[in-house]
């Protein structure tokens, strides 16, 4: 029984070293990796005055204006990218992540209609290692980039002036962190999460805060 508490002792000392030897490699410069999660927005508000029908005065209907509220559905995001390691806990990082959140329009307990339908997000950040001798690798990351609300562009019929069409590229930033869990000296799961700061799209104002939680793989190639 002591030889057999001896042996499990010494192999168990050897797995963790072992271990410890291969989380001491250096990492990889360049990975790719692709993410899943989810996309979840805050609101915005606008004000809107409607457009009355001819035949209003005559129907007793009603024209409602005032502060309209912004709402966007909740939907899961797809991302992809690179990161390249300029140092062991050092790394720059460029994606692009797509999410089909839908926005809709509310004005008191009337709904105006809806307009955008995807998110579209270009970023560029720095990624900051704050441990990399174990599996368990965990970051913090800050970028700038671009965001665009857009999908189909879609009149809403009460609302006066223009409809809300398809916004162009605006100014984003994020901010965020997470863990790599190395699997192989070239394959890791990630998990992390993000804050996208921009503008609300149209008329709307406000911040724009889509947040992010995603998993994924990374390939690390060399």
């Amino acid at each position: 029984m002591r030889k057999i508490r001896i042996t499990a002792t010494w192999i168990l000392l050897l797995f963790l070293t072992c271990s410890w030897v291969s989380a001491q490699d250096p990492p990889p410069r360049l990975e790719v990796f692709a993410e899943g999660g989810g996309s979840f927005l805050n609101s915005g508000t606008a004000q809107v005055s409607t457009v009355c029908p001819v035949a209003c005065p005559t129907l007793g209907c009603t024209c409602p204006s005032g502060t309209a509220t912004s709402s966007f559905s909740k939907t899961g995001r797809v991302s992809a990218g690179a990161r390249l390691r300029f140092t062991r806990h050092d790394a720059l990082e460029a994606s692009y992540s797509y999410s089909p959140n839908v926005s809709s329009l509310i004005l008191g307990t009337q709904s105006l209609g809806s307009a955008y339908n995807r998110v579209d997000l270009i970023s560029f950040n720095y990624v900051r290692y704050l441990w990399i001798k174990t599996r368990v690798q965990p970051f913090v990351t800050a970028g700038l980039g671009a965001s665009r609300f857009g999908g189909r562009s879609v009149a809403i019929p009460v609302v006066s002036s223009s409809a809300l069409a398809v916004d162009g590229f605006q100014f984003a930033w994020n901010y965020g962190g997470g863990a790599d869990v190395v699997l192989k000296p070239h394959l890791a799961l990630r998990f992390e999460l993000r804050d996208y700061v921009t503008g609300q799209p149209g008329f709307l104002t406000g911040t724009s805060h889509n947040v992010v939680p995603s998993a994924g793989i990374v390939f690390r190639l060399w």
